[in-house]
């Protein structure tokens, strides 16, 4: 078998690896509690494994701790990765410096524009590309296009069933996510590369958020981590049956907003100012969600108000959107871009 860089093992090594590691666990990818009677109980693993990279919920301490402005940007897909870029940019022509955050958390589709954001790469694509011609395009790129195969849908199946954010039910998606056949995270990883024009850590102000498949763990990777940071994003974004998952040192990863928390904003509590970017405010109607999972946006808006922080929650609210299709990115863009006009006195005040 061939390892390739720090996050697959490709060609047929990778998937019988994966399919191994997948029914080694020889439990149906459901609650335990609806599990088939007789099948015994699951030992735990007897060795220790501690990377320095898994943080429960909520965090102690928090990466909050001691900063003034804190900006998180939660998951949608290539949709919310499209409407975030065009209201960062947006922010940026209505006189937003895009330095401001002392510290970003980056979950999915946040991943890829925090990475780009705190590189400084936003307005190198603002300058170098047609914005609003070109950066869409290369985000309908990532997009994969072919019809989903069964153990996609077996995947997708598992997310849109789990009503719940138990350790159980996330590594019940975990075992769909590393048994679905997927494309290769190599040309995923390229295209991040590309996009946010980062060759190294682009600052240790960023933090990318995933979730490892095998424990339910959620993981938390920073410049100290000595990760790669296509990598690290590629992991985020690994949606299960739609890419990845994505090897992080010996951890198989998967999206990081397959959690109890939509968008990790426990991992600031206690900065000063704390801005939070989602999809959707939590409320029905607002907008769809790729698991079924509770919306606890509105809780992690309380508990970062409670802990002292000042909050300004910004989120899209899309309504009934497809987050994964091409045609709905460059509209996207231009949604997010028109919301910075109407949100720019508003966040300026706030971080000023």
């Amino acid at each position: 078998m061939k390892r390739q860089g720090q996050d697959a093992w490709v060609g047929v090594g990778r998937r019988n690896l994966i399919l191994a590691s997948a029914a080694a666990l020889a439990v149906s990818a459901v609650p335990a509690q609806a599990q088939t009677p007789g099948c015994g109980d699951i030992p735990e693993a007897s060795v220790p494994f501690d990377d320095g990279l898994a943080l429960p919920v909520p965090a102690k301490p928090s990466l909050g701790q001691g900063k003034d402005r804190a900006l998180v940007l939660g998951g949608g897909g290539e949709y919310f990765a499209a409407w975030m870029l065009g209201f960062a940019h947006g922010l940026h022509e209505n006189g937003m410096p895009y330095e401001m955050p002392d510290v970003i958390i980056g979950t999915s589709a946040g991943s890829l524009v925090g990475s780009t954001i705190a590189g400084g790469h936003l307005e190198r694509l603002t300058r170098e590309f047609d914005f609003f011609g070109r950066v869409p395009k290369l985000l309908a790129a990532i997009v994969p296009t072919p019809a989903p195969n069964p153990s996609q849908l077996r995947a997708h199946e598992l997310c849109r069933r789990a009503s719940n954010a138990s350790i159980e039910t996330i590594q019940a998606i975990g075992r769909g996510a590393m048994a679905a056949r997927n494309p290769s995270v190599s040309e995923l990883q390229d295209m991040i590369a590309l996009l946010t024009g980062n060759a190294a850590w682009p600052s240790d102000k960023f933090h990318a958020v995933t979730m490892d498949c095998y424990s339910g763990e959620r993981l938390v990777i920073s410049e100290a981590a000595k990760i790669p940071v296509s990598h690290a994003v590629s992991a985020s974004l690994s949606l299960p049956g739609i890419f990845g998952p994505t090897w992080i040192g010996d951890r198989v990863c998967m999206d990081g907003g397959m959690s109890e928390t939509s968008t990790h904003s426990d991992l600031v509590l206690g900065a000063k100012r704390v801005m939070v970017v989602s999809l959707t405010d939590g409320k029905p109607g607002s907008g769809p969600r790729f698991s079924s999972m509770p919306n606890t946006i509105l809780q992690e808006i309380s508990d970062l108000e409670a802990a002292g922080s000042k909050t300004l929650l910004i989120a899209a609210n899309p309504g009934k959107v497809n987050l994964v299709s091409p045609e709905e990115i460059a509209p996207a863009m231009k949604l997010g871009y028109d919301r910075a006009a109407q949100e720019a006195d508003k966040v300026k005040a706030f971080w000023a």
